[in-house]
């Protein structure tokens, strides 16, 4: 009588490992989280294309179905320009240079608002570039640095259509323009550097405080008024003069001013003193965006 053994039941399939829904990755592989300024370019310079299409994508986004579309990007700064000039020079009568014109207050006031359009732009959007793009931080290998990233490059990309009304206005209103003038995109990418560092700082505060953002828009009309934009900075208190020196922003007017209106190069201690302000920013802000971008997909 043949015996049946019993059969030995198969063992119960092993439980894999949990896989992490999300993981944020703004660094191609093999690459080390390092953390100085040229790596931070690096890691943007690697996501370019992508930087690029979502520029593209916010740029019809904010546009579509207006009655003027792109051209609001010139048109704004025109309306708050003709503004500001009746209320500061028509009504209040700023004036820096004896018997200089309205135009010459226009031009002076237009390149101000240009650097601070694209400064302000970039830091207010960029504090709440990730909360807002909480569906792309919850996608695997999704780099997060692109999206303050794009942030900071659309702003830019409008100063560029910015900066070249202003020199068709400088053409025809002012004294021309010179050779100076092709140093303005030396300018542009340090101002750059310097908002996107500031930038990713401000989007992880914005992660983990959420009234963030209500702080960057206070402290920004702030910084609009005690820098340089409407007035001279020949007209700044002398009790003040300490912070008008530490005004980053104060010294970029400046360079601006002197390279598109003055048509000479911008004093050697304003150029230090934005150059050192931007790698520090893009550095600092780099490191603490690596060091926490992790947690980003849990608190979004």
């Amino acid at each position: 009588m043949a015996v049946t053994m019993p059969r030995t039941p198969p063992p119960p399939p092993r439980e894999r490992a949990p896989t992490p829904a999300v993981r944020v990755d703004s660094a191609a592989p093999g690459t080390p989280h390092g953390f100085s300024a040229t790596r931070g370019i690096g890691a943007l310079w690697r996501h370019r294309s992508l930087i690029w299409a979502l520029v593209v994508r916010d740029l019809r986004h904010r546009y579509t179905g207006s009655s003027l579309g792109f051209f609001w990007t010139v048109v704004t700064p025109l309306l708050e320009l003709i503004t500001y000039t009746f209320v500061f020079n028509v009504l209040i009568g700023v004036r820096f240079v004896e018997g200089a014109g309205r135009a010459h207050y226009a031009l002076f006031l237009f390149c101000g608002m240009v650097t601070w359009y694209a400064v302000s732009d970039g830091l207010a959007r960029a504090a709440t570039s990730i909360n807002e793009n909480g569906h792309l931080i919850k996608k695997v290998h999704f780099p997060a640095i692109v999206l303050p990233g794009h942030v900071v490059a659309s702003a830019v990309l409008n100063q560029c259509i910015r900066i070249g009304l202003l020199a068709i206005a400088a053409l025809a209103l002012g004294n021309g323009l010179s050779w100076t003038f092709l140093l303005v995109p030396v300018a542009v990418l340090i101002e750059a550097a310097f908002v996107m560092g500031v930038g990713l700082l401000l989007s992880v505060t914005n992660v983990y405080f959420k009234d963030t953002v209500h702080w960057v828009k206070a402290v920004l009309l702030l910084w609009m008024f005690v820098t340089p934009i409407f007035y001279p900075a020949s007209q700044y208190p002398p009790q003040f003069k300490l912070l008008l020196l530490l005004n980053p922003l104060a010294h970029l007017v400046g360079v601006f001013h002197e390279l598109v209106l003055n048509q000479r190069l911008p004093h050697p201690h304003s150029v230090i003193v934005i150059t050192v302000m931007a790698t520090l920013s893009l550095t600092i802000g780099y490191s603490v965006f690596r060091h926490h971008e992790d947690r980003f997909a849990d608190l979004v």
